[in-house]
């Protein structure tokens, strides 16, 4: 049994911010929520990639104890996007968008993927999240989604929340999504719909979590420079169900989401995420537990 198995895109990315701007930088759902996972636990990806994606990345994650046996490498372009972040808003503006392999990509787990602790269904269609869900033997099911899957597949999306175990969210598509105004409201409209736990992901005001035995809140670690916010929401839930797979409480994990996407936005792609250690993380987790105390 794997303890985490992930399955989502990878992508190369050029990205422009306050701080500056990066060609071709590793990322996707997969790789972010994987470096983040993988200080806690176990990995097994499922993801393609072309010739273009840079080798070095995925022996790194080998070398961090993933398994990508069910990583494809084809003749082809990787998934690419561009996108800036300007001065004083959350979400970038999105320039390029090429689908490259990822647009055909079909996951066809290896028959040792089959069965796991931890299923991670990243942004992907609902349909294809559902047929994941169905063929892989799981004890948690948890997924994301996006406006794309809102607006055009929510029929096949709300049949989706019925299944799940936990719902991660940012907080405009909690909105959209639940119809409700504020993601307080829309956490526990969204908890009706079937999911066992919704996170709303609310940037730099952290993250609120709502389930039927516990509610939770927390705010952002202070970064005092955010040069990247591209992959923060996949590191948190790469945290979150990393500290979930090691027994700690929806609330425990809730706060260590929060701690390792802090490292995520100190720099450009993966560069700082790369390079996290339990240790570290354990110190920005006393650093937010004396935030919150008074």
């Amino acid at each position: 049994m794997k303890e985490i198995l992930a399955i989502g895109s990878i992508a190369l990315d050029d990205v422009e911010t306050p701080y500056g701007r990066r060609e071709n930088a590793v990322g996707g759902s997969l790789i972010y929520f994987s470096y983040a996972a993988s200080i806690f636990s176990k990995v097994a990806l499922v993801g393609v990639v072309g010739k273009d994606f840079p080798q070095e990345t995925l022996k790194d994650l080998e070398k961090r104890g993933c398994d990508l046996e069910g990583v494809e490498v084809k003749e082809g372009l990787s998934f690419r996007w561009a996108g800036v972040y300007r001065k004083g808003e959350e979400d970038p503006q999105t320039l390029r968008t090429q689908l490259g392999l990822f647009g055909s990509f079909q996951p066809e787990p290896p028959a040792s993927y089959l069965k796991t602790k931890i299923l991670y269904l990243g942004n992907l269609s609902p349909s294809l999240q559902l047929s994941l869900l169905k063929k892989i033997d799981h004890e948690i099911a948890a997924m994301d989604t996006m406006n794309h899957w809102i607006e055009g597949h929510r029929k096949e999306l709300l049949a989706l929340l019925e299944k799940v175990n936990i719902l991660f969210i940012n907080r405009r598509e909690a909105e959209m999504l639940s119809g409700e105004s504020g993601s307080v409201p829309a956490c526990y409209k969204l908890l009706e719909m079937g999911p066992e736990t919704v996170v709303v992901k609310r940037g730099e005001s952290g993250a609120f979590l709502c389930s039927q035995r516990i509610v939770s809140a927390l705010p952002a670690y202070p970064v005092r420079e955010v040069v990247d916010p591209t992959g923060a929401g996949d590191s948190f839930a790469g945290g979150f169900l990393g500290a979930l797979s090691r027994g700690e409480a929806l609330s425990k994990a809730l706060a260590v989401g929060i701690a390792v996407s802090s490292f995520t936005v100190e720099a450009f792609s993966v560069d700082r995420l790369s390079t996290v250690s339990k240790e570290e993380v354990e110190g920005r987790l006393r650093k937010l537990r004396a935030i919150v105390s008074f």
